[in-house]
């Protein structure tokens, strides 16, 4: 970060030395692939909507097709992008951005400091439901305007001239450029946005772009298609280190598919997660293993709706009664078992440690105290046994996720009877986000590397706790690492820690596994970027030799 802060002139003249060093951006790379690059995605895009887009498939072609102030690199390190600089206030509370000249919109407008005033004030605003909302919470007034308490205008956030933007915050964010990297922060085009009203984003032509790529109307997405692709943006800034003219996308949510796909060389990477797979193909030279910053874990309802689920026994006793590591071994084999919401390999501490380790619980397998903890269950809410559903995506590795689990609980928790909901993805997130479900099986991959991508998911009314867990200690805790110590680096992670240790305590989740996914990679795909948070694929720089 620090390599592009305007401290000094010669400040200024190395960051961006090294920027065009790290992207490639000298003169032989001016000219674009003449190979198009065929990619498979394992679920199908919800929205190109950068305010209302939650998943990870949406947001790899909101990210390929938008910038947003800064663009994280291949060494995890925030770079300036549509800003060329930012001046940050000694008290971290002022960051003035100044945008690069010449901007322009995928239409030929001019992209000003106007257009992410216009953005962030729409993702912060009620009104809009943007479940990613809540990243903007370091902004001053942020969290009042989304709790429904002040006007949007109230927002932090100005245009001083066309290529001045000021952003003032609530309090120092030491990660908040690594935040405006996230397409929440991207700018938007107003005109377009209320030009289409509710049609906004849903489907390529009522869009438009930014970034390294843009779609074009003959091989766009119509908001159902399983193919379409994306063409090299010639508005971009930074158009000379696109190497690639096209990329073609498919959705292919079988992995046995697209492994056939990629033998018959059709697409240039292919997922072997599958057990039966990876245990083939574990040995061969293409595969690539791609540590996410994911964790997968069970949602309980804790509303109220179903009495089972309030009660802290009985989730105790399904967390109880999760094998993790026989999990792991069955449905996702290079994988490993989960020790709280945090993942391994995300964040560090001030001292260097890995966060996921400073913070685990001591979540186990122990048939026994299950047993015990389901019948304390039953007899406080007055049952003697229990059918609950348990929902999932409708894809072969969550059909195997919930198979394994129902045979399991069934076997250990005496009058169980485990019902198994197996819905496409999109529905999947909309019975999640409106709590129709009794468990679910959920992934959240982080949007940038500090333990909060995850521990902020479960304050009482936050957008995405859509189990309306209630744990004061928790929120407690949050609101202390984030406020309170949010500059001592010390207490900052204990806090961190305590609230991994309530959730535990409460048994509020289920955390499953941390996600690494092996692939199949063409050998000849040379400079995507794969991001363990945020943005997974950026192909800016991406090429087939």
């Amino acid at each position: 970060m620090k390599t592009w802060k305007k401290v000094t002139l010669g400040t200024v003249a190395l960051g961006s030395a090294a920027l065009l060093a790290a992207c490639g951006n000298s003169g032989s790379s001016s000219s674009s692939s003449s190979k198009d690059i065929q990619w498979n995605l394992t679920s199908p895009i919800q929205t190109l909507d950068s305010s209302l887009a939650t998943d990870t498939y949406s947001n790899i072609i909101i990210g390929n097709t938008n910038a947003g102030l800064t663009r994280v690199d291949k060494d995890g390190k925030a770079q300036p992008e549509l800003a060329k600089s930012v001046d940050v206030s000694k008290d971290g509370l002022t960051y003035t951005f100044h945008l690069r000249d010449g901007l322009k919109w995928s239409n030929g407008d001019a992209l000003t400091a106007k257009d992410f005033v216009y953005s962030w004030q729409r993702a912060v605003d009620p009104a809009t439901a943007s479940e990613y909302g809540y990243l903007l919470g370091p902004v001053k007034n942020a969290n009042e305007i989304n709790g429904g308490k002040a006007d949007k205008s109230t927002l932090g956030v100005k245009a001083t001239d066309d290529k001045t933007f000021v952003v003032t915050l609530a309090q120092p964010t030491p990660y908040f450029e690594f935040l405006t990297a996230n397409s929440v922060y991207y700018p938007l085009n107003q005109k377009v946005v209320e030009k289409y009203g509710k049609q906004y984003g849903t489907s390529s032509e009522k869009m438009v772009y930014s970034g390294p790529y843009k779609f074009e109307k003959s091989k766009g997405w119509n908001g159902s298609n399983q193919t379409f692709s994306i063409v090299k943006n010639d508005d971009y800034w930074d158009k000379s280190a696109v190497k690639t003219k096209e990329i073609d996308f498919q959705v292919v949510q079988d992995p046995k598919t697209s492994f056939n796909l990629y033998k018959q060389g059709k697409i240039v990477q292919a997922s072997i997660g599958d057990p039966d797979l990876f245990k083939a193909n574990k040995n061969n030279k293409d595969v690539v293993s791609l540590d996410e910053a994911t964790t997968s874990y069970i949602q309980y309802n804790q509303s109220g709706k179903n009495k089972a689920l309030a009660n802290k026994n009985i989730r105790e006793a399904f967390n109880l009664a999760t094998d993790r590591q026989q999990y792991v071994d069955t449905v996702t084999p290079a994988s490993n078992p989960a020790t709280g919401l945090t993942p391994a390999g995300m964040a560090k501490t001030n001292t260097g440690e890995d966060f996921a380790k400073y913070a685990a619980q001591p979540y186990k397998y122990d048939a026994t105290a299950a047993k015990a903890a389901w019948a304390k269950g039953l007899s406080e809410i007055g049952e003697t046994k229990l059918t609950l559903t348990l929902t999932t995506d409708d894809t072969s590795a969550s059909k195997d996720s919930a198979t394994f689990l129902k045979q399991a609980w069934e076997k250990q928790l005496p009058g169980l009877t485990l019902n198994i909901k197996s819905v496409p993805f999109k529905q999947r997130l909309n019975d999640s986000t409106t709590g129709n479900f009794d468990m679910v099986i959920s992934l959240w991959g982080g949007d940038y590397a500090e333990p909060s991508t995850f521990l902020d998911l479960f304050v009482k009314d936050g957008p995405n706790n859509n189990g309306k867990i209630n744990n004061v200690t928790y929120d407690k805790a949050i609101k202390a690492a984030e406020v309170t110590d949010a500059l001592d680096p010390e207490k900052h992670y204990a806090d961190y820690k305590a609230a991994e240790e309530s959730l535990y305590t409460e048994s509020n989740l289920n955390p499953l596994y941390f996600r690494t996914t092996p692939v199949l990679r063409n050998p000849n795909l040379k400079d995507v970027r794969f991001g363990s948070t945020g943005l997974m694929y950026d192909f800016k720089t991406a090429y087939l030799k």
